[in-house]
């Protein structure tokens, strides 16, 4: 169930208010089932892959019996990693192996591939080859893996292309990242009238898109690559495929095709170049489709932390230090992640939102014989958030401040730098904060059961990317807009067909949007870090622009190059309000409200999906997700384990809107993507802690981890008065 409230308040009556679009593009394909997937995509000759996966988390390879596969029906060849002509994969460090070659370095790492004339007789074969291994010592924590004499996940990982590690660096970091002045920090920390220091930690869980991975690719004898697949960033693809076989980029071609869900975890997909490999040494076509267990265990899961939060206030509550380090699992491989530091961003600005005069924040990313860990909607902020978010709660007890209050006191205004000096003209997180707590409605718990409620704040930085569109006219006054970027549900491609249309004077229905291949436009740095939206309104006004200049029949082409001339981003702030059973601990979320401060909103419907959308995913966070890894092995290797949250399963979500704020480009729009997502968990736990005194610094928050905390048997759990 869902209430919206939009717009709640504020400025100019015309910015932010809904408008009446047309139906979005994809929505009558995608109901009847018309919508052709990677997976529906079949090629002439086309032979089907399966991989066979180490069965332990670190071994050497001692033999490979492949006799019985190369025997079985239908069965095209079985290949080892010596077979394919391919260096190593990644997307900033470069230290993945397309198979398994001398050594495993987790459970589910890819050893050999079969081909064969089907799906069912690849997956045959591929059980009938034996592995021969030789178990070695393997390292499962993170902050265990960055201790001296812990067992070697690599030999020597500085060695990498793109490694963001020294040879002098602890022998399993992957990447650390370190801002502000540790002795700065230690200073206020000594003076403050109040200080927490606590630990949290986070799960973890998968992206759960309802598409697996798949990947289908044709070599010709000339040389050119051409790949269709489950991938939202088709010309970085391009460049980590070029860079893994030594190839001019030119020479492989994405094909455009839609991507049912991402949440980030299709922009790193290692099952592309290994289809690529099968490809070139097959001379066939070759599809490889993970089934559903494999894309769980297997991909590219959200880094499981331990976080430690130092946070200091004077007497009067004002925020005086904050000292935040962070251990996350990157598993066996670092490769996919793609930012320079290959670090998580998240991790980098938390508490962005606050006055901090002094702060230290290290991120470190250690490699473990796991599965390899890689992006999720908004990267490292929902664990940062959780932590810091609940850390600030626990200071605000502890002080005799309500909650709300002590964030009053600390919210970052317009022009006002934050710790890691960012400033923003408009910073609107003090005006979200009342919308929330204007916008409860104290949902009526059960009869004996507990209740209470929390908060929590974030935001995020409206960022347009790289990218580039082509404009072209067609009969009867209608325009064709080619875009390079993938739908992956989103709406994506329908805002470039209703902001063209606003921007050139025409019906939505005179435009029509084409994603072309990878061999049609400059570039595009692909869907993710919310930036889709803006670089499309700074694209397209451009192109519009030019266009309505051109002369007749004359094309226009634009890239821009990404980043803003001022700084915007959006402020949010939600309210959990939760009941909880005494006796056995049962959580119950009631009501989950979101306030958020918008520009424009081009396609309310898309917008509330967003947030809704993100809400439910941080709820799921917050007290159902967790993969189960343990000794290395993905336990919650199922749908029915992994347990992602359904309709049937949502709390009221409940969103608020404050109009008026200044956006980006010509449509005037702010991120929505990866906000109502971040701060759900620590809403949550704060709620809990209201309602029972019972403050859990672990997710996800079950009922049993709170019976314990109630019942005397938690470990990691502290216990403080209710607010009651």
């Amino acid at each position: 169930m869902a209430v919206i409230e939009a717009p709640a308040t504020g400025g100019d009556a015309g910015r932010g208010s809904p408008r009446a679009p047309a139906a979005r593009l994809d929505a009558r394909d995608k109901a009847s089932g018309r919508t052709r997937y990677a997976g529906d995509l079949e090629l002439e000759n086309m032979l089907h892959a399966a991989l066979v996966r180490s069965p332990v988390p670190h071994a050497r390879i001692t033999g490979v019996e492949l006799a019985a596969a190369l025997a079985a029906p239908g069965v095209a060849g079985a290949y080892l990693a010596a077979d394919l002509d391919a260096g190593l994969f990644g997307r900033r460090v470069r230290d993945t192996p397309l198979l398994a070659s001398g050594k495993v370095r987790y459970l589910g790492e890819p050893v050999v591939a079969v081909l064969a004339s089907s799906r069912d007789e690849a997956e045959a074969a591929a059980a009938l080859v034996e592995l021969d291994l030789e178990e070695l010592p393997a390292v499962f924590e993170a902050a265990l893996a960055l201790t001296a004499g812990a067992p070697l996940v690599h030999d020597d990982p500085s060695s990498y292309q793109g490694a963001v590690v020294g040879s002098g660096d602890p022998a399993n970091l992957q990447s650390a990242a370190s801002f502000g002045e540790p002795e700065a920090t230690e200073r206020a920390l000594a003076e403050a009238a109040f200080v927490i220091d606590a630990s949290y930690r986070t799960p973890a869980v998968h992206q759960g898109y309802l598409e697996p991975q798949v990947c289908l690719a044709r070599a010709t004898p000339g040389g050119t690559v051409e790949v269709w697949a489950t991938d939202k960033s088709p010309y970085r693809a391009r460049e980590q495929l070029a860079a893994t076989f030594a190839v001019d980029p030119a020479s492989i071609v994405l094909h455009p095709v839609p991507v049912g869900g991402d949440f980030g975890g299709k922009g790193s997909s290692t099952i592309v170049p290994i289809c690529v490999a099968l490809a070139r040494v097959s001379g066939r076509p070759v599809r490889l489709a993970l089934r559903y267990g494999e894309d769980l265990t297997a991909t590219n899961p959200r880094h499981p932390a331990t976080i430690r939060v130092r946070l200091g206030a004077d007497a009067e509550g004002r925020l005086c230090a904050l000292d935040f380090s962070s251990i996350a699992d990157g598993g066996a491989y670092a490769g996919c992640k793609p930012i320079p530091s290959a670090n998580l961003h998240g991790m980098e600005l938390v508490a962005g939102s606050y006055r901090i005069p002094a702060a230290h924040v290290q991120s470190l990313i250690a490699y473990t014989n796991s599965v390899p860990k890689g992006h999720m909607r908004a990267p490292g902020a929902p664990q940062a958030t959780f932590a810091f978010e609940s850390a600030l709660d626990e200071l605000a007890r502890l002080a005799g401040i309500e909650p709300a209050e002590l964030r009053r006191r600390n919210l970052l205004a317009g022009g006002e730098p934050s710790w890691h000096g960012e400033a923003f003209a408009e910073f609107r997180a003090k005006e979200v904060l009342e919308a929330v707590l204007a916008a409860r409605s104290s949902p009526a718990a059960p009869a004996g059961w507990l209740s209470g409620y929390g908060v929590a704040c974030c935001h995020h930085e409206t960022v347009p990317g790289h990218t580039s569109v082509r404009l072209r006219e067609l009969p009867g006054g209608r325009v064709a807009v080619e875009v390079p970027l993938p739908e992956t549900g989103t709406g994506s491609h329908t805002v470039a067909r209703d902001g063209i249309a606003s921007l050139l004077g025409i019906a939505p229905e005179q435009v029509e949007v084409v994603q072309v291949s990878t061999a049609e436009l400059p570039y595009d740095v692909g869907v993710g870090a919310s930036r889709v939206t803006a670089g499309l309104s700074v694209a397209l006004g451009e192109a519009a622009r030019r266009f309505a200049e051109r002369a007749p029949g004359e094309e226009v082409l634009v890239e821009i190059g990404g980043g803003t001339p001022e700084p915007v981003t959006s402020c949010c702030a939600q309210l959990a309000t939760v009941a909880v059973d005494p006796q056995s601990g049962e959580i119950e979320v009631l009501e989950i409200v979101t306030a958020l401060d918008v520009a424009e909103v081009l396609h309310p419907a898309a917008h509330r999906m967003q947030v809704e959308g993100g809400a439910l995913m941080g709820w799921g966070y917050a007290v159902l997700e967790d993969l189960l890894l343990d000794g290395g092995q993905v336990w919650a290797a199922n749908l029915g384990e992994a347990r992602l949250p359904t309709a049937a399963d949502a709390p009221v979500l409940k969103t608020v809107l404050l109009a008026g704020s200044s956006g980006v480009g010509a449509l005037g729009v702010k991120a929505v993507g990866e906000l109502s997502n971040v701060p759900t968990a620590a809403a949550v736990a704060n709620a809990v802690a209201c309602a029972t005194g019972a403050r859990l610094r672990q997710l996800p928050i079950t009922a049993e981890r709170l019976y314990a905390a109630l019942h005397g048997g938690g470990t990691e759990d502290s216990r403080s008065p209710t607010c009651a």
